[in-house]
């Protein structure tokens, strides 16, 4: 039988910055800091218990990674949704997504995929993903993706690829908090296996049918709710006149661009 509930991703152990980093990354994916929202780093400290320094340091990296911006006058602040950033996600995972295709698996490797495909299989098989069980797939997925980024021997194209990945999670989380349509799991499993099984060109068009499901979602997300969180949009200004803590999340107001 399968138990999802003690199923958790290894994290290895980091320093006070990394785990700064980890911190405001996994807030920020998770849009717990809202996009849009300006941050203090003073506040920060406070609210999740880190050095001063080391958040400094961790802003910077997220700013590297896309998922932060800062200005002279503004300062810090969570990087807003827009189409554009939809266009150059989807664009960018297109062309380095593939790369995986080539990881040099070793038979411990091999066998973990196995090992993850066969969790996602069964997982997708369940009649309710509600739960835990959504939140659970994704973690295999992700697990199986780092696995094979890992495997490639290029530390640069790894971290390039797992900023992509966190950004893409970002506006799935974005657009299911603020609408009610969910990001059904795609066939993953399908890709680990035929790379197990040395299948290489059917590994290449299941990543590529991920992908566009990807895009048809956020986009179609994108049109329904013509979102473009502005810049003075944040979780105080949201929550400002919340009713109750029951209460459906809504986007925050800001300028509106169409595609």
């Amino acid at each position: 039988m399968l138990d999802t509930e003690a199923y958790v991703s290894p994290a290895p152990p980091e320093g006070k910055a990394g785990v700064a980093e980890r911190a405001l990354r996994s807030a920020i994916v998770g849009c717990v800091l809202m996009p849009g929202e300006r941050l203090s780093e003073t506040s920060l400290t406070i609210e999740f218990a880190l050095g001063r320094g080391a958040v400094r340091a961790a802003l910077a990296r997220l700013k590297a990674s896309g998922l932060v911006s800062s200005t002279a006058r503004s300062g810090w602040e969570v990087a807003p949704i827009s189409a554009a950033e939809i266009r150059e996600l989807i664009a960018a995972r297109r062309h380095l997504d593939p790369i995986l295709c080539s990881a040099a698996l070793d038979d411990a490797a091999r066998r973990r995929l196995t090992t993850l495909s066969q969790m996602h299989m069964a997982l997708l098989q369940r009649p309710d993903l509600g739960g835990d069980v959504l939140p659970t797939i994704r973690r295999c997925e992700r697990d199986m993706l780092d696995l094979l980024s890992n495997a490639l021997g290029m530390p640069v194209v790894a971290g390039f690829l797992a900023d992509l990945w966190d950004r893409s999670n970002r506006l799935v989380n974005f657009f299911e908090r603020s609408g009610r349509a969910k990001f059904l799991p795609t066939r993953l499993s399908s890709f680990a296996e035929a790379l197990v099984e040395g299948r290489n060109a059917d590994a290449v068009a299941n990543l590529a049918s991920a992908n566009a499901a990807l895009e048809a979602y956020l986009l179609d997300r994108f049109l329904e709710t013509d979102a473009m969180v502005g810049r003075k949009s944040g979780r105080r200004a949201a929550n400002k006149d919340k009713p109750g803590r029951n209460q459906r999340p809504q986007p925050p107001t800001g300028k509106t661009r169409t595609l």
